[in-house]
């Protein structure tokens, strides 16, 4: 049985991924926000889908990140890392606290995760982490400053993992979606075109593909998931 890590697994994004990883015969180990009981709650919703495990894990402390990795001897083959936020701002609205709220959110949760992921990794592994449509358009991310200069980090992080792991075959994909139809973005942008947004099962199935034998086979590092957005 392969085995799959999953952070922000119980997450509008998340709950999706876990699911499809179950159903494709993976062992789920998925990471949980500290003292959140009722992500736990949803994660036990899926447990007759499959082999599936949870852990409370503080992904922005990397001295948590390292001892969990080190405490543990599984071999992944892969690693789907979704924790992260959003936030608008322009570059005069967006102030070092802004900034450094989304760099953690967005790059340091994934830069932990994928550091002390990487030595476990089997060969022909996948880490997987979740870029954004803005942090290649420039247009798009004007008005969203923080939040795509914390995307663009996970893209070249991305690329550096390809740099140093090629040799095991393991290598890093980013899925670049334009917006996710989770209920929070509903809830932030009621008056959108929800039809227009990339579903949260959509980018599980592609997740679930670059993990697959044809898509192992994919050189491209990215999925871009834009919808009719």
């Amino acid at each position: 049985m392969k085995n799959v890590i999953i952070s922000g697994a119980a997450g509008g994004l998340g709950l999706s991924v876990t699911e499809a990883f179950l159903e494709n015969g993976y062992a789920v180990h998925a990471l949980t926000e500290p003292g959140k009981s009722e992500q736990v709650a949803r994660l036990q919703q899926l447990e007759e889908k499959g082999h599936l495990a949870y852990s409370p894990l503080n992904v922005m402390d990397e001295q948590e990140v390292a001892r969990f990795f080190e405490e543990r001897s599984t071999s992944w083959d892969a690693a789907v890392f979704l924790v992260g936020g959003f936030a608008m701002g322009t570059l005069a609205e967006t102030d070092e606290e802004a900034l450094d709220k989304m760099l953690s959110l967005n790059f340091k949760s994934a830069y932990h995760c994928s550091r002390h992921a990487l030595p476990k990794m089997a060969p022909g592994g996948r880490i997987l982490l979740i870029g954004a449509r803005p942090a290649l358009q420039p247009e798009a991310g004007k008005s969203l400053v923080a939040y795509s200069l914390s995307k663009g980090m996970v893209l070249h992080l991305a690329e550096l993992i390809n740099a140093e792991a090629g040799d095991r075959n393991v290598q890093a994909v980013t899925v670049l979606p334009s917006v996710i139809d989770t209920p929070a973005n509903r809830e932030n942008m009621p008056d959108a075109n929800f039809e227009d947004w990339v579903k949260p099962e959509e980018i599980a199935q592609a997740m679930v593909y670059a993990c697959s034998a044809a898509g192992r086979k994919q050189r491209s590092p990215q999925f871009k998931m834009y919808g009719g957005a």
